[in-house]
């Protein structure tokens, strides 16, 4: 080790402990619950532009499915 690197460890040796506030850790861990569990009573909902995304794409692989038992000669 250099001597700089001894002078900083020193320096970090005489800084002042911590000591959490345990009110203030319960109140943080309390409203964060609140929140998580706030977010999980909504249920999800579906958009109309989803629903008609998702006929959209039925459409289409019916279509695809039709043109490839076509070519096939299944149909």
């Amino acid at each position: 080790m250099t001597q700089g690197d001894d002078r900083l460890l020193q320096a970090l040796a005489n800084l002042r402990s911590f000591t959490p506030d345990t009110e203030w850790e319960k109140g943080v861990r309390l409203r964060c619950h609140a929140k998580i569990a706030g977010r999980r009573s909504k249920p999800p909902r579906v958009r109309l532009v989803d629903a008609v995304t998702l006929a959209v794409l039925f459409a289409y692989l019916a279509a695809v499915f039709g043109q490839a038992a076509r070519l096939l000669g299944l149909l």
